[in-house]
């Protein structure tokens, strides 16, 4: 009971360095440290203080972001600002194990969400009054659903529900929680199956359209269409349920009904920076179809889960994609704005109708709370949380270096402590240098995750039994001494890849690259000192690639912003044509244009980081 393949450090075990300390800094500058003053939902009035405001998920979505931010740059302002969320939902546990606020009181699943940012809170504080608060409302869920049974989002996201049970019995050792968990997942939506053979490879206006359906009453909902399966925050939670299953139950075999679940839903859904697309149910694999920010960091929580439990590196090379391109990309670098969806096809932002599913018009612009508010409280976990699935464990003798990123990490092995740092600016550039604090008597093993993409990774280190393991690691193994070092280059060719319509994506190491377009922001409403952008074009986009033709790469220091528009860290220059008959229609670029339409004269066009721009082409007609 309870397996899985590598052991998660605690929170306080791994520290951020580098570059992404720097993005986690910009994030706390920008809207993270300052939703509680300019956002009522998540504001001094909120439920979750014991306020007459929203009660339902916005809290408990920015604590389990910002919570783990503040530990981790030490902000004690915002850290006692977490401490009164936390506190308030503590003492609001009543006699039979429920909590939160009146309002709500009926509702699970934003139960499931305060519970998420809990755990965090224990990790970071040993507060045990955790354990047995999340013990207690197990043990009345177990009891209610009975009599009132899981529906609409507490069915579909009961996947979350049950990783604080695992973590809680992990814990504990309590035999109870396993008995509580299998319980619980019986009354889940059945994402298992669903991953297993998707039911919906075409876009959900195929099945239903929004106009058929906007006007039942949500509770009705799942009684009658397939509302909640073609949810693409739902889809994304529910991908870790296999692992979740397999790990209470270990009747299946998650890890092979995931990969074949990823597998189809890139086929029908996916886009070029990993995304699945959802505008706001499966979309389809049209780049002018939107994805929204929410499915974004939770497809890269779902992830982390899924590595902890399986140790597949593949489910690392999707975690990088998401969280290297397509997270940066949907949130301007002051981290003062996001966008509700992102294209990877997206040429101007504004406020007009496209062809979501049942989006908004300001769905796509750069702002406070385009669309709805809830990747506004949603979207501050993508970066802290990924820090959790830097490192992990194996056994007694063995450290991981999984998601690739600079850090420092202080464990122990067996009776042994080990402190390692990572020195890196990758993803931008290829050289990964880990330094040794601490000596060891024995040998240990540092296992380096070797991305799918990358051939022949070289190894440099003095003295140590050198391994390249079929399962995508090189394995260095040594009694390190305090100042050992492990040089890891791993080489970044350029690669294509091929999309919608035979479309490629330009891709180097873990990035796609967008073509540079000049941009234009435009004022549209500001609220509360926080504005809101369209964004222009102020340059051709309209170009097709050249996979024939000689390519440039240029690669400069890191700036202050790891991702920034200005300075981009790499370039890349290829040859393009424009093609005249591709055009702008109605804000979005008209069809991908067939090869006897490339016609025009070839020039020189420059492609940047996907997470450094606004505005992009990313899947590029192609001769």
């Amino acid at each position: 009971m309870g397996e899985k393949r590598f052991q998660k450090l605690n929170l306080t075990e791994i520290q951020p360095a580098g570059w992404l300390l720097r993005q986690l800094e910009i994030q706390m500058e920008g809207l993270s440290g300052r939703l509680y003053e300019v956002w009522d939902s998540v504001g001094s009035y909120s439920g979750w203080l014991g306020g007459t405001g929203e009660s339902w998920e916005r809290a408990p979505y920015y604590l389990d972001g910002l919570i783990p931010l503040s530990y981790y740059l030490g902000d004690e302002k915002r850290w006692e600002l977490c401490k009164r969320f936390v506190e308030w939902t503590l003492n609001s546990q009543t006699e039979d194990g429920n909590f939160g606020p009146v309002a709500t009181r009926e509702d699970y699943w934003s139960r499931y969400a305060m519970l998420k940012v809990l755990l965090q809170y224990y990790e970071i504080t040993g507060d045990k009054r955790v354990l047995s608060f999340e013990k207690n409302y197990f043990s009345y869920i177990v009891r209610e659903v009975e009599d009132r049974p899981l529906t609409n989002w507490s069915r579909a996201r009961v996947p979350d529900l049950l990783y604080c049970m695992k973590q809680i019995y992990e814990w504990t050792g309590d035999e109870a929680v396993i008995r509580q968990a299998k319980a619980l997942d019986a009354h889940s939506m059945d994402w298992i199956s669903f991953l297993d053979v998707l039911p919906f490879p075409r876009p959900t206006s195929y099945y239903m359209t929004w106009e058929s359906i906007e006007n039942i009453n949500h509770s009705e909902l799942d009684k009658i269409v397939p509302f909640h399966a073609t949810h693409i925050v739902n889809v994304t939670m529910g991908l870790k349920h296999p692992a979740l299953h397999a790990y209470f139950y270990r009747d299946i075999d998650g890890a092979d009904i995931t990969r074949r679940g990823i597998e189809q839903l890139e086929h029908f859904h996916g886009l070029a920076s990993g995304c699945i697309s959802g505008d706001e149910h499966l979309s389809g694999r049209d780049p002018r179809q939107g994805a929204e920010l929410c499915s974004v960091v939770e497809y890269m929580f779902s992830l982390e889960v899924m590595l902890e439990i399986f140790g597949n590196p593949k489910l690392a090379d999707k975690l990088e994609r998401l969280a290297y391109n397509a997270l940066p990309a949907t949130i301007t670098e002051d981290y003062l704005a996001h966008q509700y969806l992102q294209q990877a096809n997206q040429v101007q932002v504004d406020v007009r109708k496209r062809p979501w599913y049942n989006n908004r018009n300001d769905a796509s612009v750069f702002g406070l709370e385009p669309n709805f508010g809830c990747c506004t409280a949603n979207m501050h976990q993508g970066w802290p949380k990924m820090v959790d699935a830097l490192w992990f464990k194996e056994g007694e003798e063995t450290l991981v270096s999984m998601v690739l990123a600079p850090s420092q990490m202080e464990t122990a092995l067996g009776e042994e402590k080990v402190s390692l740092s990572l020195d890196t600016e990758y993803p931008f550039k290829d050289t990964l240098s880990y330094t040794f604090h601490s000596s060891h008597t024995k040998k240990i093993s540092l296992k380096v995750r070797i991305p799918s993409w990358c051939e022949g990774p070289l190894v440099t280190c003095p003295g140590a039994e050198i391994t390249e393991g079929r399962e995508g690691f090189l394995v260095i193994t040594k009694a390190f001494q305090k100042g050992d070092q492990v040089l890891v280059r791993l080489p970044m060719e350029m690669r294509f890849t091929h999309w919608y319509r035979d479309s490629v994506a330009a891709e180097r190491g873990p990035l796609v690259y967008g073509l540079d377009i000049r941009e234009r922001f435009q004022v549209i409403r500001e609220v509360a000192g926080i504005r809101d952008y369209a964004v222009y074009a102020d340059s051709p986009w309209n170009y097709a690639l050249s996979l024939g033709e000689k390519i440039r790469v240029e690669e400069k220091d890191l700036g202050e912003i790891p991702f920034g528009k200005q300075e981009p860290p790499v370039r890349i220059y290829m040859t393009g044509k424009r093609v005249p008959s591709w055009r702008l229609e109605n804000g979005n670029t008209t069809e991908l244009p067939k090869k006897e339409e490339i016609t025009g004269e070839a020039e020189e066009v420059c492609l940047i980081p996907y997470g450094c721009t606004n505005l992009r082409i990313s899947q590029f007609p192609w001769y």
